[in-house]
């Protein structure tokens, strides 16, 4: 299965689709990116400071959803419905976020071993002012 994605802004986005979506990947999935390379998002509409899924190498401060992490790149996490946040990948803390570009290295990324679905979004402090978009598929392989 191919999702694509244009995410407007960098702003939320996830797979399955929808404000309160069902698991959609299962145990036993595997999942790879392919990215638009040449798309990018504007990290407000009065400059020309653009960015790729990987952002900008600096820190976000306080007052970005994850801070401590890159500014304006794209993160995913994985939350099981209704159970929460899943750890996924190698990472064991299931609050933590991955950056996207996690999925596009890996040919084969190991979905969690619950049922999740995929939440997406830009480490930025207001994704309101932002213009330009990032594009990307989402190809998800069942072992059905």
């Amino acid at each position: 299965m191919s999702v694509p994605f244009t995410q407007l802004g960098g702003g939320n986005d996830g797979f399955p689709g929808g404000p309160n979506p069902p698991n959609g990947i299962f145990p036993g999935n595997a999942l790879h990116v392919v990215v638009n390379e040449s798309a990018k998002v504007s990290i407000s509409n009065w400059n020309t400071e653009f960015y790729g899924i990987d952002g900008k190498n600096e820190a976000a401060t306080s007052g970005y959803p994850f801070p401590g992490w890159k500014k304006y790149a794209n993160f995913f996490r994985m939350n099981n419905n209704p159970g929460g946040w899943v750890a996924s990948g190698n990472d064991s803390n299931p609050w933590n976020p991955h950056f996207l570009r996690e999925l596009n290295i890996e040919r084969c990324w190991a979905a969690p071993a619950l049922p999740v679905r995929m939440g997406v979004g830009m480490n930025d402090d207001n994704i309101g002012d932002n213009s330009g978009s990032w594009r990307w598929t989402l190809q998800i392989w069942r072992n059905d």
